[in-house]
């Protein structure tokens, strides 16, 4: 059994403490020298003299101190350390010469390291950050496994790789650099590249005016548009909605047919789809991560949601997660609890046209369309951010509202806000820390200021406080974006027990299938309107529809069919032209289906 100690250097304030960690230390109390001061003023832990009391991590006041005893790994399986105290790996994902592999797991537990060490950006360290090793030592290391050849032609320079990376808002900043001339300079046919991804008609568009969604499929062009033999693709549904996802999808697939690719994807539907294998990663959050051995791509999500690795006897998971058909609600137990009438907004270029409908009480209703359709807007106008040209919102409806965007100001921290909204009546405390607080796993974040956190964790935050807010009506906006696959279900489950118990109403727009099949009960649609000749864009919002009529509204407009795994009832994309697929569109059923 390893034991680790690990310090969140950016959550550790010793100017704001006691140095409580040292005082109650039972070894320094003894004499010895378990915690002492290092030159930056920050602890250093020794994990030979910790006992693993853990008080520590109890008496620390920013929660920047975790222990773990760790039976999974062996120390002799470490492939990289950043420092003392700092977050370790073990072990590795193995490319394949062809295919598509997938890495599933949390955040902060290792993909994006692994993705760095195999592309060769860092070389492992074998846990020797003090005194790294030789190429050499890291190939002999893995003499006789298919690492060692990797590495060997790694070190050599015979295999060419390239990385799309994670955050791709950095390349925003790029005024004067058209897309093409930012895919041109992967090397390649940049025409090939944006045709493929149905980005042409933005190749002389300024990097600085594209969209999220539109700079990752730039990005994402730009990466394809590389000569390489081995390519590395983290979170590339990252700012897409359900079309251009599913078009990623393809290209990534087809790709693999003659290269070699790993990708990091927190979209199940999406992972499941287009990879052929894939590797857990378990371990704890910038503390450690294990990587396991590869999985056939069913068997990992199932293993993912069961949360029990047969192989090596671990179990990641308190509790497994189940999926459901979700049989729409008998219509005498509906409760109508927000009526809207026809709402109508004018932009100059675009214009969007909203049918009236109601939401019932103890009733999730997610929004799904393409990106540009007017989901936004229209969740604008319910929430009195925007005012309808036409129409009228619903009056006298509490309304909590979480936007898409979200900017961190001041140096509150997320406890503080909630002490100070709970003070002004605009907040239920009692609830925030009875549901929300564990059920988000907020605990380790509540005395950070909000503009030190994550974009998962600032995600997880606005989210927190919008459902905290007393209405009848809350409204979240890509509650899933910057989570992961863990969290989003996390989310998800927790999001629908509290609008079910408290017979409230939720709208939430997201273009994740696991995190909407999971949350909702009945789903508006969105679509464009194209009209011949007619230069000004339309959205048109319909519904609430249930989940099945919802979902085969969406779907064919996407061309694309579900079925469910017998085992989890977890939804799984058809293969085009399928037996299954064909019979499926047959039926008309893209969603729910009598053959599955």
């Amino acid at each position: 059994m390893a034991r680790i100690a690990v310090l969140l250097s950016d959550r550790c304030q010793p100017k704001e403490c006691q140095g409580e960690c040292q005082a109650y230390c039972p070894p320094v109390r003894m004499g010895q020298e378990c915690i002492v001061w290092g030159p930056d003023g920050k602890p250093i832990i020794s994990e030979t003299l910790c006992i693993g009391c853990g008080i520590c991590v109890h008496k620390c006041p920013f929660t920047a101190i975790k222990i773990l005893n760790t039976p999974e790994a062996a120390e002799d399986e470490m492939v990289h350390r950043y420092g003392l105290n700092t977050f370790r790996l073990y072990r590795l994902p193995i490319p394949r010469p062809r295919g598509v592999v997938g890495l599933l797991g949390p955040n902060g537990i290792g993909k994006s390291t692994s993705l760095r060490l195999l592309s060769g950006q860092e070389r492992p360290n074998l846990g020797r950050y003090d005194d790294p090793p030789s190429w050499d030592e890291v190939i002999r290391q893995y003499r006789g496994t298919e690492l060692q050849t990797h590495f060997q032609r790694l070190a050599r320079g015979e295999i060419r790789t390239v990385v799309k990376p994670q955050y791709v808002d950095v390349f925003s900043d790029r005024k004067g650099t058209t897309v093409g001339q930012f895919v041109e300079e992967g090397g390649g046919d940049p025409g090939e590249a944006l045709s493929q991804l149905n980005l042409s008609d933005r190749e002389g568009t300024d990097l600085s005016e594209l969209s999220g969604g539109e700079l990752q499929l730039a990005v994402l062009a730009r990466t394809l548009a590389t000569p390489a033999d081995l390519y590395f693709l983290d979170e590339p549904s990252s700012y897409l909605d359900i079309v251009h996802r599913l078009l990623v999808a393809r290209v990534i697939r087809n790709l693999g047919e003659t290269r070699s690719v790993l990708v990091v994807e927190h979209d199940l539907a999406l992972l499941d789809y287009l990879a052929d294998q894939s590797h857990l990663l378990y371990g704890e959050e910038a503390a450690f991560g294990v990587v396991s051995h590869p999985l056939p791509m069913r068997t990992a999500i199932n293993t993912y949601l069961d949360g029990y690795l047969k192989d090596e006897n671990v179990r990641f998971r308190t509790e497994p997660i189940r999926f459901t058909s979700h049989p729409p609600k008998p219509a005498g137990r509906r409760f109508p609890q927000v009526r809207f009438g026809a709402l109508e907004k004018e932009y100059p270029g675009f214009h969007l046209s909203v049918n009236g409908g109601e939401l019932a009480k103890g009733e999730t209703v997610g929004i799904v369309g393409p990106n540009s359709t007017g989901k936004t807007t229209f969740v604008k106008m319910l929430a009195g951010v925007e005012t309808p040209t036409r129409g009228e919102p619903p009056v006298g409806v509490p309304v909590s509202y979480k936007p898409q965007y979200l900017k961190a100001t001041g140096d509150w921290s997320l406890q503080e806000r909630v002490d100070a909204l709970a003070a002004s009546g605009s907040l239920d405390a009692a609830m925030f820390q009875r549901d929300l607080v564990p059920g988000l796993e907020l605990a380790g974040i509540l005395e950070v200021p909000l503009t030190k956190l994550s974009g998962g964790e600032l995600q997880k935050a606005a989210c927190a406080l919008c459902l905290a807010r007393p209405a009848r009506l809350y409204l979240l906006d890509e509650p899933s974006a910057y989570l992961d696959s863990n969290q989003r279900m996390n989310m998800a489950r927790l999001l629908r027990r509290l609008v079910e118990r408290e017979t409230s109403t939720a709208l939430v727009v997201d273009h994740d299938v696991y995190f909407l099949d999971l949350a909702c009960d009945a789903l508006m649609t969105f679509r464009e309107d194209r009209r011949e000749g007619d230069p000004l864009a339309r959205g048109i919002g319909e519904g609430p529809f249930s989940m099945r009529e919802g979902m085969n509204r969406l779907l064919r407009q996407v061309q694309v069919t579900f079925r469910r795994d017998e085992e989890t009832h977890r939804p799984r994309i058809n293969k085009e032209g399928s037996v299954l697929d064909r019979e499926q569109r047959t039926q008309g059923e893209y969603y729910y289906s009598s053959l599955n």
